[in-house]
């Protein structure tokens, strides 16, 4: 996610994507939508999507680590959502990416989103996103060399997956113009809030216990 092109371009999609298309319907581009405007649009929807999706792997994946759940879901099932959240996610983040370097206005090569703070154009912003990329890379990968690598390493490996969100959640928050929404932003702190406790949880607890019936 990036700042709006209209800051960049005249002419350009107004802040929202609601407002852009109502924009757009209604004449402001003259019943013309130009490809970097479908491209902004596109990088926005794929980057909050991944983002929510993202966060409900961890969620799941903190879920199967305790016992809180134990009676009310069965643990194979949440399993099985964790590994598809792992994968749904993926090809969001790529869709994202890929909008973003072919966005004439940003300017962005592909070695730009694989080497952090190489880009001139929102620097910061994007070097986080690349760092964050660059961890999914290692992360996915050493998910299928799952077999092949040492029980701790992995586990060490796959808890990059937190600074990687949080990377991820910097981008969004220093990058998005989405987060300026009164509920787009209650959203995305209310769930990064209940993320950070129930990790927090976990590192101070352990496995969380589900209380003895009386």
């Amino acid at each position: 996610m990036r700042g709006p092109p209209g800051c960049c371009r005249r002419g350009r999609i107004p802040r929202g994507p609601g407002r852009a298309l109502r924009h757009a319907a209604g004449g402001g581009f003259k019943g013309r939508v130009s490809t970097d405007q479908l491209l902004w649009l596109t990088s926005r929807t794929a980057a909050l999507t991944a983002f929510v999706v993202l966060l409900a792997a961890i969620l799941t994946g903190q879920a199967l680590r305790t016992s809180l759940l134990d009676g009310w879901v069965r643990k194979r099932a949440v399993a099985d959502l964790h590994q598809f959240l792992t994968v749904c996610w993926l090809p969001l983040v790529a869709v994202h990416v890929a909008a973003v370097t072919l966005d004439a206005v940003s300017r962005l090569s592909w070695l730009d989103v694989l080497v952090p703070f190489r880009s001139s154009y929102a620097a910061l912003p994007i070097g986080l996103g690349t760092c964050a990329f660059d961890l999914l890379i290692v992360v996915t990968v050493t998910s299928y060399l799952r077999d092949r690598i040492s029980p701790p390493t992995w586990r060490w490996l796959h808890r990059l997956s937190y600074l990687m969100f949080a990377l991820f959640g910097l981008h969004a928050l220093l990058a998005g113009t989405d987060m300026a929404k009164p509920l787009v932003a209650a959203g995305f702190w209310a769930l990064l809030a209940f993320t950070v406790i129930l990790t927090l949880a976990r590192v101070v607890v352990g496995r969380l216990a589900v209380p003895a019936a009386r």
